[in-house]
């Protein structure tokens, strides 16, 4: 058997709910709400950023510039956009991140791309891997973020269960 997960907003979740109950062999294991913390979106962000930075995919500074503009665009969910380079930096130093980037590596990676995420185009003229490398990295991120945030709320599930 596989679990699936769905994220839903407030006004489809009872529906979805109700579909799901009437479906055979299918049962419904959780619903619950998925808000969370500040603190809690800043330990997923690190445990995500933690992982790129294992697996490689953050292979420069200016990498963080991607995560960044992709966060200030809408494209992942939880986050303010940053009113500055400096607030992003701040918030990596904030939640315990080494070596981030500097304003102005930021800077230039904005300033060389156009367009909003997923349809970057980007003013250095990157071979297309790297361009490619660039927008995947934000998939990466959102989904490291996404594994950190689930695990989070399957912990906080099993402990409201258990208590």
């Amino acid at each position: 058997m596989k679990e699936i997960t769905l994220r839903v907003n407030d006004e489809m979740a009872q529906l979805v709910e109700q579909l799901v109950g009437h479906l055979e062999g299918v049962e419904m294991v959780c619903s619950m709400d998925s808000d969370v913390s500040e603190d809690d979106c800043a330990q997923c962000a690190k445990e995500a950023f933690e992982s790129l930075l294992a697996d490689g995919a953050i292979r420069r500074p200016r990498d963080y510039a991607w995560i960044m503009m992709s966060m200030n665009q809408g494209a992942i969910d939880d986050f303010e956009t940053f009113r500055s380079h400096q607030d992003f930096i701040d918030y990596l130093k904030e939640i315990g991140l080494q070596n981030v980037p500097s304003r102005t590596t930021l800077y230039s990676a904005e300033n060389n791309t156009m367009e909003e995420y997923p349809n970057w185009m980007f003013l250095d003229n990157p071979k297309t891997s790297e361009a490619l490398r660039r927008t995947n990295l934000v998939k990466q991120f959102l989904s490291a973020y996404r594994r950190a945030k689930r695990a989070l709320l399957n912990e906080k599930l099993n402990k409201t269960s258990l208590g």
